[in-house]
């Protein structure tokens, strides 16, 4: 089956130059192209992408406020945004309004398309220039006295990352040739160790502390 994929951006001209390359894959179909946030949402609804590639500008509170408005629809798209802001703040504000996947837009059409894939397949991707920002800011975040990662198993790393990386229990079982109960306790433990309760903030959680595959 094909990914559905709905571009979003203020720049048509940015629209059709993307659009023209993934229409060149046959696992990807485009279904819309919007340039207003008001399109965005009548395009997700009347055509139900698997995923919406948007550009976002972070300093425009708009962008954000679109995103974390489909993000809240729990049977909406994944999305994947594309933006010129790759600093650590930056990322990390795209991927709490409930991006799935950032690209840069210094990166190729290569990780943009790769991103999507991943996003559909409900993985969470960053681009090279974005895991190398994350990881110069974790270095200095281990430097410093906020550093948690310690707190946690060497088991309980590993299913952590498996859980970010949008692997089910069963999956998880399978992977590390454990029991679904035991996964399920790992992540109870998680949760209580680090203090968050839902799979998107332990995603967050991972990226953060550069503990998810990218």
């Amino acid at each position: 089956m094909s990914i559905r994929v709905l571009l979003s951006s203020k720049h048509k001209v940015v629209s059709e130059g993307i659009a023209a390359v993934l229409r060149t894959h046959p696992d990807i179909q485009v279904v819309g192209m919007a340039e207003t946030d008001e399109k965005t949402q009548t395009l997700c609804k009347e055509m139900s992408p698997h995923v919406v590639l948007m550009g976002m500008y972070t300093k425009s509170q708009q962008d954000l406020v679109l995103m974390h408005t489909l993000a809240a629809d729990p049977d909406g798209p994944r999305m994947v945004a594309f933006s010129g802001d790759s600093d650590r703040h930056a990322i990390i504000e795209i991927l709490d309004a409930g991006a799935k996947g950032y690209v840069a837009t210094t990166s190729s059409i290569d990780e943009l398309i790769g991103a999507v894939r991943a996003a559909a397949a409900g993985r969470v991707y960053l681009c090279q220039t974005a895991a190398g920002e994350m990881m110069a800011s974790v270095r200095k975040f281990r430097a410093g006295d906020g550093w948690v990662r310690g707190a946690l198993g060497g088991r309980e790393e590993q299913v952590l990352r498996l859980i970010a990386d949008g692997f089910s229990s069963k999956e998880i079982a399978r992977n590390l040739q454990i029991a679904p109960s035991t996964v399920e306790v790992h992540r109870r433990n998680i949760m209580r160790k680090v203090g968050l309760h839902k799979v998107a903030d332990l995603t967050r959680y991972a990226i953060r502390n550069q503990m998810v595959s990218v």
